[in-house]
């Protein structure tokens, strides 16, 4: 392009008189370039070079649209929504996990079912051999033989008052003897009566140690079934081993967790969500659950538990969800997403979050010029949501904007600046 320049071996004064001779005198082309001076361009000339240099515009050669890829749409006015999303981990359903230990200590004799393994209600995880069996034993058979003897002492009581009275009836025995068989028959009854409440309290402390009083009792002092004398350790649900500390041969105490088991076809997802959202949150929400190993794969879940207490440092609240399992797809201690789908708030014009760019600390979109030239516009972008960006000022529904292809005008536009 023809710019009108001076040359630097011309002094400046004669620069300033170069217009005003040419004029006069009718400027000669020799002359002027003998001077060093150029014509100013023509109108048409000079209309091109203010199109080129106009700031924020992108002008490329026929084939740079296609090339670019360059794809036009229109700002479009959707509903505005904002979803919470919040960093979580998979925990086990508290509600359906057991941690079983022993009512009394000893050595594990029987066991153990490995982890993975399925279980039902009731299940034997576990046998001890335990000191407090055979004093649980002890009590028992001595409650059952006083008891016996307390009854044999019942029915003896029971022939003296008998016969004593019978005697006071034929006038051959005297009331004292009767009263005295009376009194005798009911202490007889009361003894029987405690030594039964004994027997009972033996059996309870049997059943609590996880023994079977009445196969003891059918199997004597023998012990023809030796596992009747052992502490049975067994899963109070149904649901998987996930944890096992025991091992054959391990000594146990009460206090000793020995198995944990859940179910864990439910499960829970644990999140801490930022103060500013509490009013998104409440009991029985419906919210979606991803985890990065199945990156296309949602999982319906519900809020259970909205935390009473912030963090004092975080300023979160503890939140907790159910998660339903399918397959066990989602494994313990997983990290997952909690997405909160939040209701309508209005309605925003919007456009695709590609079609935004970020220029000199500035949001702009490119809008078409005619041919292959795009003006940077700047504009004032909001919250962003399933592929949109909101568009506060700027821009109005329906504008023509370069929908894809924006980073490359992008980097044309940065590029000519760099140049200049």
């Amino acid at each position: 392009m023809r710019t009108f320049r001076r040359s630097r071996a011309i002094p400046r004064e004669a620069w300033d008189e170069c217009p005003r001779v040419l004029s006069a005198i009718g400027a000669l082309p020799l002359l002027i370039s003998a001077l060093g001076c150029s014509l100013p361009p023509p109108p048409a000339e000079q209309a091109e070079a203010a199109v080129f240099n106009e700031p924020g515009l992108v002008r490329l050669d026929e084939e740079g649209p296609r090339l670019a890829q360059i794809q036009l749409g229109a700002a479009d006015v959707r509903e505005v929504r904002e979803d919470l999303r919040v960093p979580g981990h998979i925990a086990v359903d508290e509600t359906l996990t057991a941690r079983v230990g022993s009512f009394a200590g000893g050595i594990a004799v029987e066991c153990c079912k490995p982890v993975g393994t399925r279980v039902k209600a009731g299940d034997v995880l576990a046998r001890l051999h335990s000191h407090e069996i055979h004093d649980g034993e002890s009590v028992f058979w001595e409650a059952r033989g006083h008891l016996e003897q307390r009854r044999s002492d019942l029915l003896l009581a029971e022939e003296s008052h008998q016969r004593a009275s019978r005697l006071y009836e034929l006038k051959a025995g005297s009331l004292r003897h009767a009263r005295e068989a009376e009194a005798r028959l009911r202490s007889a009854r009361a003894s029987v009566a405690i030594a039964e409440a004994k027997l009972e309290q033996a059996e309870r402390h049997l059943r609590y140690l996880g023994l079977d009083p009445e196969g003891l009792a059918r199997s004597g002092h023998t012990g023809e079934t030796e596992a009747l004398h052992l502490v049975a350790v067994r899963s109070p649900i149904a649901g998987t081993v996930i944890e096992r500390t025991v091992s054959p041969g391990s000594v146990v105490s009460q206090s000793d967790p020995l198995y944990a088991i859940s179910d864990l076809r439910t499960l829970w997802v644990i999140a801490d969500v930022p103060e500013r959202h509490l009013p998104m949150l409440r009991p029985g929400l419906a919210v979606e659950v991803s985890v990065r190993a199945y990156p296309d794969r949602v999982f319906p879940a519900r809020v259970t538990y909205v935390g009473d207490v912030l963090d004092r440092e975080t300023r979160t609240v503890h939140v907790r969800c159910e998660v339903r399992n399918p397959g066990r797809m989602l494994k313990v201690e997983m990290f997952a997403t909690i997405t909160i789908r939040s209701a309508g708030s209005g309605s925003a014009v919007v456009v695709p979050v590609g079609a935004v760019q970020h220029i000199d600390g500035a949001d702009v979109v490119f809008v078409p010029q005619g041919g292959s030239a795009f003006r940077a516009r700047p504009v004032e972008a909001g919250r962003r949501w399933d592929g949109f960006a909101e568009i506060a000022s700027g821009l109005r529904a329906g504008d023509r904007i370069v929908v894809e292809g924006a980073f490359r005008l992008k980097s044309e536009l940065l590029g000519d600046s760099g140049g200049e």
